[in-house]
Parts: C-alpha cells; sequence; structure tokens
C-alpha cells in the first residue's frame, strides 16, 4: 500500500512541474502569403509530430519583415512527460518581435483532449467580417485555448515546423478589400471648389429618405459627402461624415465610391463601398434629379436611398 501511495505522489509531483518555455525567436517562414487590407481570414495548421521528442510549430502573422512580426508556437512536451491520467502535456505561446527582439510573451499550458502524436494538433488564426480583433486557438480537435490577437492591414502570414511531422492540414483563406483611396482636397478647399462650381452634378449631400428592407440592407450611418469631377465624365463620391457602423475606417476624404457616365444625363453606373470597404456589387446604379436629388439604387438588395443637396457651399 505504501508504495502505491510513493508512485501516486511521484506522478502528482510531475503533473505539477512549471515547464520553462524557451524565450527563443521562431524563424520565419520561407513562404509567407500577403493578406493585403484583410476583411476575413482563415488559417488552420494541423500537423502531428514524428517520435517522442518535443516537438514545435508555428504560425505567424502581420508580418512587416524579418524584425517586426506576431507569431504563436505549440509545444508539445516530451512524451516521457505526462499528467496524472496519462494525457500530454503540452503549451501554447504567444509572443511578438519587434526590432528583432522578443517584445513580449504569454504562456499558456493545457492537457490536449487527445493525443496530438497519435491524431495532431491544430492552430487556427481567424478574423471574421468586421470584427476588431481575431481569435488565435490552439487544441487537439476543438479549440482548448482561444486568446484574441489584433490583425494588421497589409501584413504578410505563415507557417512553420521546428520538429520532424506529417502535415495533415494547411489552409489558408482571405478575403481582402480595395485599398482605401482618398481625394487630394481637404474639407475647406472642397467646399471652396464647390462653391465655385457650375457643374449641377457637383455637390454637397445630405441624407433625405430611404426605400429599403432592413434585412436586406442597412443604411451605415446619415452620410454626408460630395460628388467631385474626376474629370472624364464620372464623379467621385467624397465621404465627409456621419458614418456609424466602422466609423473609425472612414475618415473625411476617404472614396466612399463612384458615378460612372452610361451617356444618358443624369444617370450614372454606380460603385458604392459599405461601411467595411467592400463593394456592393454589380447593377448599383445612381440618378441626379435637377441638381436637387441624388438618389442611390441597389436593387439586389431591394432598396433606394435618396439624398439632398445640401447649400453649405
Amino acid at each position: 500500500m505504501r508504495s502505491i501511495d510513493i508512485r501516486f505522489a511521484v506522478l502528482c509531483a510531475m503533473s505539477c512541474i512549471a515547464f520553462a518555455v524557451d524565450a527563443q525567436i521562431a524563424p520565419l517562414p520561407e513562404c509567407l502569403h500577403t493578406t493585403g487590407f484583410v476583411s476575413r481570414l482563415r488559417m488552420h495548421w494541423r500537423v502531428r509530430p514524428l517520435g517522442h521528442d518535443e516537438a514545435r510549430w508555428g504560425v505567424v502573422w502581420n508580418v512587416a519583415d524579418s524584425s517586426c512580426y506576431d507569431g504563436a508556437e505549440m509545444i508539445l512536451r516530451d512524451a516521457r512527460y505526462t499528467d496524472a491520467f496519462g494525457r500530454e502535456s503540452a503549451c501554447l505561446r504567444i509572443f511578438s518581435i519587434r526590432d528583432g527582439l522578443l517584445a513580449s510573451e504569454d504562456a499558456y499550458e493545457f492537457s490536449p483532449a487527445a493525443s496530438m502524436r497519435d491524431g495532431g494538433g491544430s492552430l487556427r488564426l481567424s478574423l471574421d467580417r468586421g470584427a476588431s480583433e481575431a481569435v488565435l486557438s490552439a487544441g487537439f480537435g476543438e479549440p482548448e485555448i482561444s486568446v484574441p490577437v489584433a490583425i494588421v492591414t497589409k501584413g504578410r502570414v505563415g507557417c512553420y515546423s521546428l520538429s520532424p511531422c506529417d502535415t495533415l492540414r494547411h489552409e489558408l483563406c482571405v478575403d481582402s478589400l480595395p485599398e482605401p483611396i482618398f481625394t487630394s482636397y481637404s474639407i475647406d478647399s472642397l467646399r471652396k471648389h464647390l462653391s465655385l462650381s457650375r457643374d449641377v452634378n457637383e455637390g454637397e449631400w445630405v441624407y433625405y429618405d430611404r426605400d429599403t428592407d432592413p434585412v436586406r440592407l442597412s443604411v451605415g450611418g446619415d452620410y454626408r459627402f460630395a460628388t467631385i469631377s474626376d474629370g472624364r465624365g464620372g464623379y467621385d463620391i467624397v465621404y465627409i461624415s456621419g458614418a456609424v457602423e466602422n466609423a473609425e475606417a472612414w475618415p473625411p476624404m476617404r472614396v466612399k465610391g463612384r458615378l460612372l457616365p452610361t451617356g444618358f444625363i443624369g444617370q450614372f453606373d454606380l460603385v458604392w463601398y459599405d461601411a467595411y470597404g467592400e463593394p456592393m456589387g454589380g447593377d448599383c446604379s445612381a440618378l441626379i434629379t435637377d441638381g436637387m436629388l441624388l438618389e442611390i439604387r441597389f436593387p439586389l438588395y431591394g432598396g433606394n436611398v435618396r439624398y439632398r443637396r445640401d447649400r453649405v457651399q
């Protein structure tokens, strides 16, 4: 009976050991993928370590260069290190590299739900449309640890392994937005231009009314914008103020859309960027009536929105 107690005590002691995480800088993968102005991201790196030694594999994101990036690394302990129930010991290490040095690091110890050496272990990085943060998760199957992380635009992502392994899944899906476009005008120079303009299609516009199905189409704010000739028969729609949804992405003077000439007076094909900067798709159009009302039409979404000319200029 005493020998059983001793063996149990040894097992408990082993399960309570705090494993030190080496503060090493993970190498950048040779193959990196540019995300651009990312709106959605799904990255899944699943491997099955070979052998019984400690195994390490990871993902990197926000890669500007070899001296500036963020990353997460899965560390599967030597097969000898198990808890009192025989489960493997693992650690999720999240780190940031700045100026070539380890700037921050967090470690999360856990025991996988099943053997990663038998079935593999996953690292996932996901960003949903409109989300302010991405989620980094790790585990055998369903995420066992999930941590919010920041994703910057125009970064690069990749994955790596520091140990022999079988790759079970390597998936990367990225939806990127068009790069934001800004006019060369300031708000003062824009209004001065409008005050001198003789073009009835140029002007500053404010919300008037709408005919929309709220399930299919929502207005992202009480928009105020200007229409400015592009010199080719069309007009840039320049955002001024009023955004509510994703407002931080809309500083004044960003191009909200474009009016493209059709050959018919006052009628235009429309390019319109939604609150998250995504084009609304085809069949959008616009109509300027008597230089006083600007109607924006979204037939595929079952709605129209009208703006009236504002005489501030």
